[in-house]
């Protein structure tokens, strides 16, 4: 009997000694630490959901996403951030061996207004500006106004194109090589905010996500995704995804922990595609990035209505984690 209260003692001893640097504590080892798992992502609003990994060499972002779903076919990753629809046709198409965990993403699209419609009504007589032909901007803009308005759309290939015809208020027409007058552009944040801080003639039209959301029943823009490696270990997995969920909530209720993160780095702006200063005032403004966490298999309904968008038939409850 004396002898059982130094055995308690050591025991005690060797659950404080392997507490780990993130906080979680485990008599063997711990399932997950920030540095246990390789991560790539998209630069922009996706990235800012890893603030907290800014230091480490097993994360990197990647302003091309066609570079990361490469990456995905060959399985080079652990975790994989895509566009949701991209990353889940990447897995049927291409049998990457990952599963679709959660979704941190839920859009960042507006549409903008010049403040030069004669009527201040957005419809086919006046020059409506998208983004990514056939891609999330142009399908999201479509599902919600249907193609009423398809008479006054003019395409620019990218969200920097889209920028700066809402800056400069005119744009190249692609078809006729003419410049025309730019009366609505769909936008992204967080160039939305950059101009409307400098241009007081640019407001917000319409916000795409609660347009979404109506058209929707209420169901959420499910819009970039974590993807996991099949071969991970569950508890690292549900390790991860619990770390990274209380990042993003904390982010969201105090977004000087963002920029904070973020400043970590000397190269914030370009690791994550946004500037740290910039990306903390945008969440501050009513999470304007649309910033979140939610997991995927409870909201596959949700995530199957954004797919079939692209379509992508309903999803396979196999491909979820």
């Amino acid at each position: 009997m004396k002898n059982k209260l130094p055995i308690i003692a050591l025991i005690g001893f060797a659950l404080t000694a392997c507490a780990t640097p993130n906080g979680s504590s485990s008599s063997i080892a711990p399932a997950f630490t920030r540095d246990s798992v390789t991560i790539v992502t998209p630069t922009g609003a996706p990235a800012l959901a890893f603030y907290n990994y800014a230091e480490l060499t097993n994360f990197e972002t990647n302003s091309n996403p066609t570079n990361i779903t490469a990456m995905m076919s060959a399985a080079q990753k652990d975790v994989i951030v895509l566009p949701t629809n991209v990353g889940v046709k990447t897995i049927e198409t291409a049998q990457a061996p990952y599963k679709l965990a959660a979704t941190i993403t839920f859009g960042n699209f507006y549409i903008a207004s010049l403040g030069n419609d004669d009527n201040g009504i957005m419809d086919a007589t006046d020059n409506i500006v998208l983004f990514q032909k056939n891609n999330v901007p142009d399908k999201l803009f479509h599902y919600i106004y249907g193609t009423t308005l398809d008479a006054g759309v003019h395409y620019v290939n990218a969200v920097n194109e889209a920028t700066q015809a809402l800056n400069s208020g005119t744009f190249i027409d692609e078809e006729t090589g003419t410049t025309k007058t730019a009366h609505y552009v769909m936008i992204a944040e967080p160039a939305f905010s950059t101009i409307k801080a400098n241009k007081e003639n640019v407001t917000m039209y319409a916000n795409i996500q609660d347009e979404y959301k109506e058209k929707s029943g209420d169901l959420e823009l499910f819009q970039a995704s974590i993807f996991v490696k099949n071969t991970l270990p569950e508890a690292k997995i549900n390790g991860f995804l619990t770390s990274l969920k209380e990042d993003v909530d904390a982010a969201i209720d105090e977004p000087t922990l963002l920029s904070a993160g973020m400043n970590k780095v000397a190269n914030a702006q370009a690791i994550f595609g946004v500037a740290p200063t910039m990306a903390e005032n945008v969440l501050r403004n009513n999470n304007g990035m649309g910033l979140g966490f939610k997991l995927a298999k409870p909201n596959k309904e949700a995530i199957d209505n954004f797919l079939a968008l692209f379509n992508i038939e309903e999803t396979d409850e196999e491909i979820y984690f």
